[in-house]
């Protein structure tokens, strides 16, 4: 076996066990086995209680002491019995290997870079490149996912070499000389479970119910504060119910911009009160907001145009001396809340009747349907109906912010650049073959995969950590994620019922007429006007970079950015705000290199 070299490094945000015994990295005092490892194991507790009985013995009161010797004693069988959010590194000194995994959904972020035979990995891409041991090379096919849907898809990165290590994985590396590590391909701990064909609607209904219960009771586990995002929404209202069954100690939080959101303040401020919970709106002003955008456009660990809101939140309660806060994060995505579970089956229909017709009369039939529709809508349909009719491509163009028509003006052609006609690389659909007896279930895997897992949980992660704010998200345990996903369609989404059937149902008495009847509303913030006004300057100066960079066609660039400061009816401010994002994200790397190539010996 050859030489081997090792290092560990970590940052703690301490939530349980705030004694140096938690500290990590963390070392087998009986093995030498090693363990870094991000995120919470809920079910630690009833973890130790089953090592205990086996011989262990504990000299802290903290998860990752349990992980480690549940590593150590069952290996990477260890990942089938954990109920929580994690990535970890885990070095088993006897057997010579590094085992790196993630959780089911994704919920923490681990990158992995092997470069000429060595091994970096990070919560994030930031960290990886300030090794100054990461190429500069720019991953074309990356970029043209990320403009085709706001966000980096995963696997890949923006460079190409780092990659994401896929949700519900785990990887083996070992040494093998000089320095050098060798490794397996990544091995699935976690897949989609297949449709359960024994549920009925009120044996679901109520396990929905007692499942979320029980997950949340268990989220709530911590030695700090613990804090409740609230809205005026179906998902956080049912936490902050489920949260006020288990303890009187949690707060709940909801941050306001502008008039806009003074009744989803107050419905929230109602609801916290009828809950029993100590609740604290915080109102945030329009200076506040704009500021935390520059800073944050200037710190994003990958572009992307989504994450400001969470970024905003998130510095607001953890001024507010929280570092733990629950989220509803996952519940459109489980319990169809988006008009893509209706949309998308039904474009699928319409389509069928005139796929014997060529893509390109299709188009045209599109964008005579769509007369009177705005720019953004005319574009997504003419795209659609030029597609390949199936639930993925359809799926995927019902997401997209740019459109074909727009990456092509940019230099971005799919079959020049080896990817699908969705833009994406082929590995990346692979795995996706839809159900056609249960398109309910396909979207919902959709919705989770790419969605969810690109953007909303990793902008999540990394907003809400860059503050030391550790979010939860209970609905995307793994024990709902088995349990909704074996859920068939019908019952999930029946015909003529409300989106988010299953919730309302299960969760009845916690839920008002207010907050079941209100439509569905966010904190949102007027990045358009932004953008058109005191955002300008900086947004052009991340257009400038870009055309310069030599990734997109300068002439496609300014016709997207002119055609947004001209059409101020069009609320689409996502297609140029994502090349403003890739420009800022670049010159933010620039600076850096030249900093430290400037910098004295």
């Amino acid at each position: 076996m050859g030489s081997l070299h090792l290092g560990l490094g970590f940052r703690r945000l301490a939530i349980l066990d705030l004694s140096p015994a938690g500290h990590q990295p963390m070392v087998h005092p009986d093995t030498g086995d090693l363990l870094i490892f991000n995120g919470e194991i809920y079910n630690f507790r009833r973890l130790r209680i089953e090592l205990e009985a086996a011989g262990e013995r504990f000299t802290s009161q903290c998860d990752t002491e349990v992980l480690l010797r549940a590593l150590t004693r069952w290996g990477q069988d260890a990942l089938a019995k954990l109920e929580g959010m994690f990535a970890f590194a885990y070095f088993d000194r006897r057997g010579q290997r590094l085992l790196l995994a993630r959780d089911p959904a994704g919920i923490k972020p681990l990158f992995v870079a092997e470069i000429d035979g060595s091994l970096l990995f990070a919560s994030e891409v930031r960290a990886l490149h300030a090794t100054g041991l990461i190429p500069q090379a720019i991953d074309r096919q990356a970029v043209a996912g990320f403009l085709a849907y706001g966000a980096l898809q995963q696997p890949r990165t923006l460079f190409a070499s780092i990659r994401a290590l896929p949700p519900g994985t785990w990887q083996e590396f070992r040494p093998c000389g000089a320095g050098a590590w060798a490794s397996d391909r990544p091995k699935r701990h976690w897949d989609y479970p297949p449709p359960r064909s024994d549920l009925g609607q009120e044996q679901t209904v109520a396990e929905v119910g007692s499942t979320l219960d029980l997950v949340v009771r268990d989220h709530l586990v911590a030695d700090v504060p613990v804090g409740i995002f609230l809205s005026s929404g179906l998902d956080s209202t049912i936490i902050a119910g489920l949260a006020a069954r288990h303890t009187s100690s949690a707060r709940s939080f909801t941050v306001g911009f502008g008039d806009e959101t003074a009744s989803e303040v107050a419905l929230a401020s109602e609801t916290a009160h009828l809950f029993g919970q100590s609740h604290t709106a915080i109102q945030i002003t329009e200076g506040e907001a704009l500021r935390e955008a520059t800073a944050w456009l200037g710190r994003i660990d990958q572009p992307s145009i989504d994450g400001l809101n969470v970024a905003i939140i998130s510095a607001a309660v953890r001024r507010e001396g929280v570092k733990v806060a629950l989220s509803g994060l996952g519940g459109d995505e489980l319990f169809c809340g988006y008009p893509s579970f209706r949309d998308v089956p039904r474009i699928q229909r319409l389509l069928r009747r005139i796929r014997f017709l060529p893509p390109a009369l299709r188009r045209i039939m599109a964008r005579g349907v769509a007369v009177g529709w705005s720019a953004d809508a005319r574009r997504k349909l003419t795209d659609m109906a030029g597609s390949d009719g199936s639930s993925l491509s359809l799926y995927l163009q019902r997401r997209r912010v740019l459109s074909d028509r727009q990456l092509v003006t940019l230099g971005y052609q799919p079959s020049e650049l080896g990817l699908t006609q969705n833009y994406l690389p082929p590995e990346a659909e692979f795995e996706f073959e839809s159900d056609t007896n249960d398109p309910i279930r396909t979207i919902s895997r959709f919705e989770s995969h790419f969605y969810q897992g690109h953007m909303l949980l990793p902008d999540a992660d990394v907003n809400g950590m860059s503050y030391g704010l550790e979010i939860r998200v209970p609905m995307l345990d793994r024990r709902m994620l088995d349990l909704a996903h074996a859920a068939p369609g019908h019952i999930r989404m029946p015909k003529g019922a409300s989106d988010k059937h299953l919730l309302r149902e299960a969760f009845r008495p916690l839920l008002r007429p207010g907050i079941s009847e209100r439509p569905k509303q966010g904190f949102s913030l007027p990045l358009g006007r932004w953008m058109r006004g005191p955002l300008r300057d900086l947004c052009e100066s991340g257009l400038a970079t870009l055309a310069v960079s030599g990734l997109v066609q300068k002439q496609g660039l300014y016709a997207i950015w002119n055609n947004f400061l001209k059409d101020r009816g069009d609320p689409a401010w996502s297609r140029p705000f994502s090349l403003c994002s890739l420009g800022l994200y670049l010159a933010s790397l620039n600076t850096k290199c030249r900093a430290t190539s400037d910098s004295p010996p």
